[in-house]
């Protein structure tokens, strides 16, 4: 895959809604820490709301990220800060066969907005959430690792 190729990181699609994080690349190309910042936007569809929202997640956001996959794999819900004050919540809904997610994108603190959108996306939707991280990590790997500097460093 091209590191110009767009990836979904979420990807929670039913009949009426879609809740996506997008992954448009790189931040900055370079030998910085900011390389491995990735540019994103949210996009969350419904019958009743739609949306986008520009982000920039960090390597931590992302290592969070992969945290929250354990707790949903193990049907605990997640609090995800992607960036800044916004945060993506899922909860799971047990009162279904399938265990369904609602997520609710919580921006109050920038610009004053929160959207709940409960879907269906059928089963295996947190194997799939995984796999998408994967898929990102794949396509834009952190290039950049600082170390501490030694001690004689400024000698």
């Amino acid at each position: 895959m091209d590191e110009g190729d767009e990836v979904d990181l979420i990807r929670l699609i039913d009949s009426d809604s879609c809740v996506r994080v997008r992954v448009l690349g790189r931040t900055r190309p370079g030998d910085t820490p900011y390389n491995d910042y990735l540019d994103a936007e949210l996009v969350i569809t419904s019958a009743f709301a739609s949306g986008r929202l520009g982000l920039c997640l960090s390597p931590e956001a992302m290592d969070d990220w992969s945290t929250a996959m354990d707790e949903l794999s193990d049907r605990q819900g997640v609090r995800w800060t992607a960036t800044g004050d916004t945060e993506i919540r899922i909860e799971i809904d047990r009162n279904f066969s399938i265990p369904r997610p609602i997520v609710t994108v919580d921006d109050s603190g920038e610009s004053g907005v929160s959207v709940r959108v409960v879907l269906d996306p059928g089963d295996g939707w947190v194997d799939k959430l995984r796999e998408q991280l994967g898929r990102v990590r794949l396509t834009w790997p952190n290039a950049v690792v600082t170390t501490p500097r030694s001690g004689n460093y400024w000698q």
